[in-house]
Protein backbone atom coordinates (compact mmCIF):
# COMPACT_ATOMS: atom_id res chain seq x y z
CA UNK A 1 0.00 0.00 0.00
CA UNK A 2 2.85 2.39 0.83
CA UNK A 3 4.47 1.80 -2.56
CA UNK A 4 1.16 2.20 -4.37
CA UNK A 5 0.31 5.39 -2.50
CA UNK A 6 3.76 6.83 -3.20
CA UNK A 7 3.39 6.05 -6.91
CA UNK A 8 0.09 7.93 -7.04
CA UNK A 9 1.57 10.88 -5.14
CA UNK A 10 4.51 11.09 -7.52
CA UNK A 11 2.15 10.79 -10.49
CA UNK A 12 0.00 13.64 -9.13
CA UNK A 13 3.10 15.80 -8.58
CA UNK A 14 4.29 15.12 -12.12
CA UNK A 15 0.88 16.02 -13.56
CA UNK A 16 0.85 19.24 -11.52
CA UNK A 17 4.34 20.13 -12.76
CA UNK A 18 3.36 19.50 -16.38
CA UNK A 19 0.24 21.65 -16.04
CA UNK A 20 2.21 24.41 -14.33
CA UNK A 21 4.90 24.48 -17.00
CA UNK A 22 2.27 24.31 -19.73
CA UNK A 23 0.33 27.24 -18.29
CA UNK A 24 3.46 29.33 -17.98
CA UNK A 25 4.67 28.47 -21.47
CA UNK A 26 1.29 29.44 -22.95
CA UNK A 27 1.23 32.65 -20.93
CA UNK A 28 4.74 33.59 -22.01
CA UNK A 29 3.92 32.75 -25.62
CA UNK A 30 0.85 34.97 -25.45
CA UNK A 31 2.83 37.82 -23.87
CA UNK A 32 5.62 37.50 -26.42
CA UNK A 33 3.16 38.56 -29.10
CA UNK A 34 2.57 41.76 -27.18
CA UNK A 35 6.24 42.59 -26.70
CA UNK A 36 9.19 41.69 -24.45
CA UNK A 37 8.34 40.38 -20.99
CA UNK A 38 10.39 42.17 -18.34
CA UNK A 39 8.54 40.72 -15.32
CA UNK A 40 5.70 38.23 -15.14
CA UNK A 41 4.34 39.88 -12.00
CA UNK A 42 3.87 43.16 -13.92
CA UNK A 43 2.30 41.60 -17.00
CA UNK A 44 -0.14 38.97 -15.73
CA UNK A 45 -1.35 39.51 -12.15
CA UNK A 46 -4.12 36.89 -12.40
CA UNK A 47 -1.68 34.19 -13.46
CA UNK A 48 0.78 35.20 -10.75
CA UNK A 49 -1.96 35.12 -8.12
CA UNK A 50 -2.70 31.55 -9.16
CA UNK A 51 0.97 30.55 -9.12
CA UNK A 52 1.51 32.20 -5.74
CA UNK A 53 -1.06 29.81 -4.24
CA UNK A 54 0.56 26.63 -5.63
CA UNK A 55 2.34 24.22 -3.27
CA UNK A 56 4.90 23.72 -6.05
CA UNK A 57 7.73 26.18 -6.45
CA UNK A 58 7.78 28.15 -9.71
CA UNK A 59 10.58 30.29 -11.17
CA UNK A 60 10.68 32.27 -14.39
CA UNK A 61 14.15 33.25 -15.64
CA UNK A 62 15.26 35.63 -18.35
CA UNK A 63 18.91 36.15 -19.22
CA UNK A 64 20.17 34.75 -15.84
CA UNK A 65 17.69 36.94 -13.96
CA UNK A 66 14.78 35.74 -11.84
CA UNK A 67 11.74 37.64 -13.09
CA UNK A 68 9.28 35.69 -10.94
CA UNK A 69 9.50 33.38 -7.90
CA UNK A 70 6.42 32.21 -6.02
CA UNK A 71 6.46 31.78 -2.19
CA UNK A 72 6.99 28.00 -2.39
CA UNK A 73 10.10 28.52 -4.53
CA UNK A 74 11.50 31.06 -2.07
CA UNK A 75 11.08 28.56 0.78
CA UNK A 76 13.10 25.97 -1.13
CA UNK A 77 15.71 28.11 -2.86
CA UNK A 78 18.11 30.52 -1.16
CA UNK A 79 17.24 33.51 -3.36
CA UNK A 80 18.15 37.14 -2.67
CA UNK A 81 15.31 39.53 -1.91
CA UNK A 82 13.59 41.45 -4.66
CA UNK A 83 12.25 40.82 -8.17
CA UNK A 84 13.83 40.94 -10.67
CA UNK A 85 17.05 39.65 -9.10
CA UNK A 86 20.19 38.06 -10.48
CA UNK A 87 20.81 34.40 -9.74
CA UNK A 88 23.21 34.01 -6.80
CA UNK A 89 26.61 32.34 -6.98
CA UNK A 90 25.90 28.77 -5.83
CA UNK A 91 26.39 25.15 -6.85
CA UNK A 92 22.69 24.67 -7.55
CA UNK A 93 22.74 27.66 -9.92
CA UNK A 94 25.56 26.04 -11.88
CA UNK A 95 23.46 22.88 -12.19
CA UNK A 96 20.44 24.92 -13.29
CA UNK A 97 22.46 26.75 -15.93
CA UNK A 98 23.77 23.40 -17.15
CA UNK A 99 20.21 22.11 -17.59
CA UNK A 100 19.21 25.29 -19.42
CA UNK A 101 22.25 25.07 -21.70
CA UNK A 102 21.42 21.45 -22.49
CA UNK A 103 17.85 22.41 -23.38
CA UNK A 104 19.01 25.33 -25.50
CA UNK A 105 21.17 22.91 -27.42
CA UNK A 106 18.17 20.82 -28.51
CA UNK A 107 16.11 21.59 -31.57
CA UNK A 108 12.68 21.21 -29.98
CA UNK A 109 10.76 23.80 -28.00
CA UNK A 110 8.59 22.95 -25.00
CA UNK A 111 9.87 19.37 -24.75
CA UNK A 112 11.96 17.63 -23.65
CA UNK A 113 12.34 19.20 -20.22
CA UNK A 114 15.24 18.57 -17.86
CA UNK A 115 14.79 17.19 -14.35
CA UNK A 116 17.13 16.55 -11.44
CA UNK A 117 17.22 16.26 -7.65
CA UNK A 118 19.31 18.91 -5.86
CA UNK A 119 20.42 19.27 -2.24
CA UNK A 120 20.97 22.66 -0.64
CA UNK A 121 23.10 23.85 2.26
CA UNK A 122 19.93 24.21 4.34
CA UNK A 123 19.62 20.37 4.41
CA UNK A 124 16.61 20.58 2.12
CA UNK A 125 16.29 18.62 -1.11
CA UNK A 126 14.22 19.60 -4.13
CA UNK A 127 13.41 18.11 -7.51
CA UNK A 128 13.04 20.52 -10.41
CA UNK A 129 11.74 20.40 -13.96
CA UNK A 130 13.13 22.97 -16.41
CA UNK A 131 11.67 24.02 -19.75
CA UNK A 132 12.40 26.88 -22.17
CA UNK A 133 10.26 29.07 -24.37
CA UNK A 134 11.82 31.72 -26.49
CA UNK A 135 14.26 33.69 -24.35
CA UNK A 136 12.64 32.58 -21.05
CA UNK A 137 13.14 29.53 -18.83
CA UNK A 138 10.46 28.06 -16.58
CA UNK A 139 11.42 26.02 -13.51
CA UNK A 140 8.90 24.02 -11.45
CA UNK A 141 10.21 22.41 -8.28
CA UNK A 142 8.92 20.43 -5.33
CA UNK A 143 10.29 19.62 -1.88
CA UNK A 144 11.47 15.99 -1.65
CA UNK A 145 13.37 16.36 1.64
CA UNK A 146 11.09 13.87 3.36
CA UNK A 147 11.40 11.40 0.52
CA UNK A 148 15.19 11.61 0.68
CA UNK A 149 15.13 11.17 4.45
CA UNK A 150 12.95 8.09 4.06
CA UNK A 151 15.29 6.59 1.47
CA UNK A 152 18.35 7.20 3.65
CA UNK A 153 16.58 5.77 6.67
CA UNK A 154 15.57 2.70 4.69
CA UNK A 155 19.14 2.09 3.52
CA UNK A 156 20.47 2.57 7.05
CA UNK A 157 17.79 0.22 8.38
CA UNK A 158 18.81 -2.58 6.04
CA UNK A 159 22.52 -2.02 6.63
CA UNK A 160 22.30 -1.88 10.43
CA UNK A 161 19.87 -4.75 10.72
CA UNK A 162 21.98 -6.97 8.48
CA UNK A 163 25.07 -6.21 10.57
CA UNK A 164 23.36 -6.85 13.91
CA UNK A 165 21.61 -10.07 12.84
CA UNK A 166 24.81 -11.88 11.88
CA UNK A 167 25.94 -12.76 15.42
CA UNK A 168 22.65 -14.10 16.84
CA UNK A 169 21.91 -16.04 13.65
CA UNK A 170 25.37 -17.63 13.72
CA UNK A 171 24.92 -18.49 17.42
CA UNK A 172 21.52 -20.10 16.85
CA UNK A 173 22.82 -22.15 13.91
CA UNK A 174 25.86 -23.31 15.89
CA UNK A 175 23.83 -24.52 18.85
CA UNK A 176 21.20 -26.14 16.65
CA UNK A 177 24.02 -28.10 15.04
CA UNK A 178 25.29 -29.12 18.50
CA UNK A 179 21.79 -30.26 19.46
CA UNK A 180 21.83 -32.56 16.45
CA UNK A 181 24.82 -34.55 17.74
CA UNK A 182 23.95 -37.92 19.30
CA UNK A 183 26.86 -37.98 21.75
CA UNK A 184 26.13 -34.61 23.42
CA UNK A 185 25.78 -34.79 27.19
CA UNK A 186 22.68 -33.61 29.02
CA UNK A 187 24.37 -30.49 30.42
CA UNK A 188 25.68 -29.43 27.00
CA UNK A 189 22.28 -30.17 25.45
CA UNK A 190 20.52 -28.03 28.05
CA UNK A 191 23.01 -25.16 27.72
CA UNK A 192 22.86 -25.16 23.91
CA UNK A 193 19.07 -25.14 24.00
CA UNK A 194 19.10 -22.22 26.44
CA UNK A 195 21.55 -20.19 24.34
CA UNK A 196 19.71 -20.90 21.09
CA UNK A 197 16.42 -19.79 22.67
CA UNK A 198 18.03 -16.65 24.12
CA UNK A 199 19.53 -15.63 20.77
CA UNK A 200 16.24 -16.35 18.99
CA UNK A 201 14.49 -14.00 21.44
CA UNK A 202 17.20 -11.42 20.78
CA UNK A 203 16.57 -11.78 17.05
CA UNK A 204 12.87 -11.17 17.61
CA UNK A 205 13.56 -8.01 19.64
CA UNK A 206 16.01 -6.71 17.06
CA UNK A 207 13.64 -7.22 14.14
CA UNK A 208 10.63 -5.76 15.94
CA UNK A 209 12.52 -2.72 17.21
CA UNK A 210 14.21 -2.06 13.87
CA UNK A 211 10.89 -2.25 12.03
CA UNK A 212 9.37 0.14 14.54
CA UNK A 213 12.29 2.54 14.21
CA UNK A 214 12.11 2.26 10.42
CA UNK A 215 8.43 3.19 10.43
CA UNK A 216 9.15 6.23 12.58
CA UNK A 217 12.06 7.40 10.44
CA UNK A 218 10.20 7.05 7.15
CA UNK A 219 6.86 8.58 8.15
CA UNK A 220 6.55 12.27 7.34
CA UNK A 221 4.50 13.26 10.39
CA UNK A 222 2.60 11.86 13.36
CA UNK A 223 -0.97 12.89 14.15
CA UNK A 224 -0.71 15.12 17.22
CA UNK A 225 -3.60 16.03 19.51
CA UNK A 226 -3.96 17.85 22.84
CA UNK A 227 -3.52 15.34 25.67
CA UNK A 228 -3.05 15.23 29.41
CA UNK A 229 0.55 14.11 29.95
CA UNK A 230 0.02 13.71 33.70
CA UNK A 231 -2.76 11.15 33.14
CA UNK A 232 -0.67 9.30 30.57
CA UNK A 233 2.33 9.23 32.91
CA UNK A 234 0.19 7.92 35.76
CA UNK A 235 -1.02 5.05 33.54
CA UNK A 236 2.53 4.11 32.54
CA UNK A 237 3.84 4.25 36.11
CA UNK A 238 0.99 1.98 37.23
CA UNK A 239 1.79 -0.41 34.36
CA UNK A 240 5.46 -0.66 35.42
CA UNK A 241 4.81 -0.75 39.17
CA UNK A 242 4.61 -4.52 39.62
CA UNK A 243 7.89 -5.09 37.78
CA UNK A 244 9.60 -2.45 39.93
CA UNK A 245 8.34 -4.08 43.14
CA UNK A 246 9.62 -7.47 42.02
CA UNK A 247 13.07 -5.95 41.67
CA UNK A 248 12.85 -4.13 44.97
CA UNK A 249 12.93 -0.71 43.30
CA UNK A 250 10.78 2.22 44.41
CA UNK A 251 8.88 3.72 41.45
CA UNK A 252 6.85 6.90 41.78
CA UNK A 253 5.41 9.72 39.70
CA UNK A 254 5.11 13.40 40.58
CA UNK A 255 3.46 16.29 38.74
CA UNK A 256 2.97 19.93 39.64
CA UNK A 257 -0.59 21.22 39.70
CA UNK A 258 -2.19 23.06 36.79
CA UNK A 259 -0.17 21.52 33.97
CA UNK A 260 -1.42 22.49 30.50
CA UNK A 261 -2.33 19.95 27.86
CA UNK A 262 0.51 19.08 25.50
CA UNK A 263 0.40 18.54 21.77
CA UNK A 264 1.33 14.91 21.23
CA UNK A 265 0.59 11.40 20.06
CA UNK A 266 -0.58 9.35 23.04
CA UNK A 267 0.55 5.94 21.74
CA UNK A 268 4.03 7.16 20.83
CA UNK A 269 4.52 9.13 24.06
CA UNK A 270 3.46 6.05 26.01
CA UNK A 271 6.21 4.22 24.13
CA UNK A 272 8.71 6.94 25.14
CA UNK A 273 7.81 6.68 28.83
CA UNK A 274 7.82 2.88 28.80
CA UNK A 275 11.25 2.74 27.18
CA UNK A 276 12.75 5.30 29.57
CA UNK A 277 11.30 3.57 32.62
CA UNK A 278 12.34 0.14 31.36
CA UNK A 279 15.92 1.41 30.95
CA UNK A 280 15.92 2.99 34.41
CA UNK A 281 14.61 -0.20 36.06
CA UNK A 282 16.92 -2.58 34.16
CA UNK A 283 20.05 -0.68 35.13
CA UNK A 284 19.05 -0.11 38.76
CA UNK A 285 19.71 -2.55 41.60
CA UNK A 286 17.52 -3.50 44.53
CA UNK A 287 16.97 -0.54 46.86
CA UNK A 288 17.24 2.08 44.10
CA UNK A 289 14.46 4.51 43.24
CA UNK A 290 13.04 5.75 39.92
CA UNK A 291 10.95 8.91 39.65
CA UNK A 292 8.95 10.38 36.76
CA UNK A 293 8.31 14.08 37.33
CA UNK A 294 6.38 16.65 35.30
CA UNK A 295 6.57 20.40 35.69
CA UNK A 296 5.46 23.53 33.86
CA UNK A 297 8.15 25.37 31.88
CA UNK A 298 7.97 28.27 29.48
CA UNK A 299 7.91 26.01 26.39
CA UNK A 300 5.25 23.65 27.76
CA UNK A 301 5.67 20.64 30.05
CA UNK A 302 9.04 19.17 31.04
CA UNK A 303 9.35 15.47 31.81
CA UNK A 304 12.23 13.95 33.79
CA UNK A 305 12.80 10.23 34.33
CA UNK A 306 15.50 9.94 36.99
CA UNK A 307 17.00 6.97 38.81
CA UNK A 308 19.54 6.39 41.58
CA UNK A 309 21.30 3.60 39.71
CA UNK A 310 25.00 3.39 38.88
CA UNK A 311 24.79 6.06 36.17
CA UNK A 312 26.34 6.16 32.71
CA UNK A 313 30.15 6.47 32.42
CA UNK A 314 31.07 9.82 30.82
CA UNK A 315 32.82 8.15 27.88
CA UNK A 316 29.54 6.43 26.94
CA UNK A 317 27.07 9.24 27.60
CA UNK A 318 27.34 11.00 24.18
CA UNK A 319 26.63 7.75 22.32
CA UNK A 320 24.01 5.79 24.27
CA UNK A 321 21.13 7.06 22.10
CA UNK A 322 22.79 5.82 18.90
CA UNK A 323 21.52 2.66 17.26
CA UNK A 324 22.73 -0.55 18.92
CA UNK A 325 25.09 1.29 21.27
CA UNK A 326 25.03 -0.29 24.71
CA UNK A 327 27.25 0.94 27.51
CA UNK A 328 27.03 -2.35 29.42
CA UNK A 329 25.85 -5.14 27.06
CA UNK A 330 26.88 -7.83 29.50
CA UNK A 331 24.69 -6.46 32.32
CA UNK A 332 21.18 -6.52 30.82
CA UNK A 333 19.50 -7.84 27.70
CA UNK A 334 18.10 -5.50 25.08
CA UNK A 335 18.19 -4.56 21.43
CA UNK A 336 20.19 -1.36 21.92
CA UNK A 337 17.43 0.57 20.14
CA UNK A 338 15.28 1.83 23.02
CA UNK A 339 16.77 5.31 23.24
CA UNK A 340 16.95 5.59 19.43
CA UNK A 341 13.19 4.98 19.34
CA UNK A 342 12.69 7.60 22.05
CA UNK A 343 14.77 10.13 20.10
CA UNK A 344 12.81 9.54 16.91
CA UNK A 345 9.40 9.86 18.59
CA UNK A 346 10.46 13.09 20.28
CA UNK A 347 11.75 14.46 16.97
CA UNK A 348 8.24 14.08 15.59
CA UNK A 349 7.04 16.13 18.57
CA UNK A 350 9.51 18.95 17.97
CA UNK A 351 11.46 17.87 21.05
CA UNK A 352 14.67 16.04 21.87
CA UNK A 353 16.05 13.78 24.57
CA UNK A 354 18.86 14.96 26.83
CA UNK A 355 20.65 12.71 29.31
CA UNK A 356 22.52 13.73 32.45
CA UNK A 357 24.69 11.39 34.52
CA UNK A 358 25.58 11.38 37.32
CA UNK A 359 22.86 13.56 38.82
CA UNK A 360 23.30 13.36 42.59
CA UNK A 361 26.02 12.02 44.84
CA UNK A 362 28.00 10.79 41.87
CA UNK A 363 25.29 8.33 40.87
CA UNK A 364 22.10 8.05 38.82
CA UNK A 365 20.85 9.09 35.40
CA UNK A 366 18.19 11.59 34.40
CA UNK A 367 16.44 11.63 31.00
CA UNK A 368 14.80 14.95 30.13
CA UNK A 369 12.52 16.26 27.37
CA UNK A 370 10.00 19.08 26.91
CA UNK A 371 6.70 18.89 25.03
CA UNK A 372 5.01 22.04 23.70
CA UNK A 373 1.76 23.16 25.31
CA UNK A 374 -1.23 22.42 23.08
CA UNK A 375 -3.03 25.73 23.37
CA UNK A 376 -5.63 25.75 20.62
CA UNK A 377 -3.43 23.87 18.13
CA UNK A 378 -4.14 20.52 16.56
CA UNK A 379 -2.53 18.73 13.67
CA UNK A 380 0.72 17.09 12.68
CA UNK A 381 4.38 17.93 13.02
CA UNK A 382 7.13 16.72 10.71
Amino acid sequence: MLVLDLQWVLFAVLVAVILTIGALVLALHHRSRLGPVASVSLRDPELVSLLDSLPLGVLVLHDNTVTYANPAARVLLPLPDGIPVDLPVADWVDLLRGDIAALRGTAGIGLPWRSRTVSFASDRTARWWVNVWGDHEVVALTDVTGEGRAQRAGRALVSDLGHELRTPIATVLTHLEILGFDDVGEDVHRQSLHLARREAQRLSRLVNDMLELGRLETVEALPLRPLNLADLTEEVVFQMMSGARERGIELQGAATAGLPLVLGNADRLRQVLLNLLDNALKYSATGASVTVSLQRVQEGVACDVCDTGPGIPPEHLPYVAQRFYRAAPEVVEGSGLGLSLVQEVLRHHGSELTLASPVAGGRGTCAHFVLPAAGDQQGTRT
